[in-house]
């Protein structure tokens, strides 16, 4: 039982290899350069931000809608006030989105590095299969479903080289464009805007807030990710 324990926490070299290298940089390009598409599982992870502060706070959600534009996809959650719903929960709905992306990213990052890539894939899939039941719009549909096709598809029917680069592609994406879509929003953000409002307390200091927690959720997932952290040592 023991060793084969061991053999599914180490089924293939993923951490310091030249994949987790290669795997990087083509999500760098694909950010940089298709935008919208990359965009959409960034979206999806920053709604899903939402969504876990709403069920932390014991609210309900009633919505999931993402529109697409030329540039980017926007999403969009909406949830039933309750009477006694508090001032805390508002801010921490709000201030949720933005920092979902990187932070999933840095804990797919630590799981990689412990040599299970392939439980970066199911957490996915649990995810997704949650944002499903969500009453949704054709496009947060449609998106979702493919996502969650393509983590299936690798994690049932592909190869163990093809999961370990799916899982680490998923985590370059989201650590990368999490901190794409902050610095493209700034104090620009819906979000900033909303939090400001509820608090007195500058657009820039929330967006700035935002950028450190992605900067450095991309510096330690990386060097987990490409060898440089203290838990990689997977055999």
């Amino acid at each position: 039982m023991g060793a084969a324990v061991g053999e599914f926490q180490e089924y293939i070299p993923v951490v310091g290899e030249p994949v987790a290298f290669a795997i990087g940089f083509v999500v760098l390009v694909l950010v940089a350069f298709t935008g919208p598409y990359a965009d959409s599982i960034v979206t999806v992870a920053h709604e899903g931000g939402h969504m876990l502060a709403l069920l932390a706070a014991g609210r309900p959600i009633r919505s999931f809608t993402l529109t697409g534009r030329d540039d980017r996809t926007d999403g969009a959650t909406g949830f039933w006030r309750l009477p006694g719903g508090t001032w805390v929960s508002d801010i921490s709905t709000a201030f949720a989105g933005y920092p979902a992306p990187p932070l999933l990213g840095l804990g797919g990052a630590y799981v990689i590095a412990d040599g299970n890539a392939w439980g970066v894939l199911w957490i996915g899939i649990v995810l997704l299969l949650a944002v499903l039941l969500v009453e949704s719009n054709g496009l947060a549909t449609v998106i979702t479903l493919l996502i969650l096709g393509g983590v299936l598809w690798a994690t049932l029917a592909g190869g163990r080289t093809i999961q370990a680069a799916v899982a680490v592609g998923l985590v370059w994406l989201l650590l990368i464009g999490g901190l794409r879509r902050i610095l493209l929003d700034g104090a620009h953000a819906s979000d900033a805007h909303a939090l400001s409002d509820m608090t007195w307390i500058p657009r820039f200091v929330w967006s700035g807030i935002w950028l450190v927690i992605a900067a450095v959720s991309l510096w330690v997932g990386g060097r987990l990710i490409l060898g440089y952290g203290p838990s990689s040592a997977v055999g």
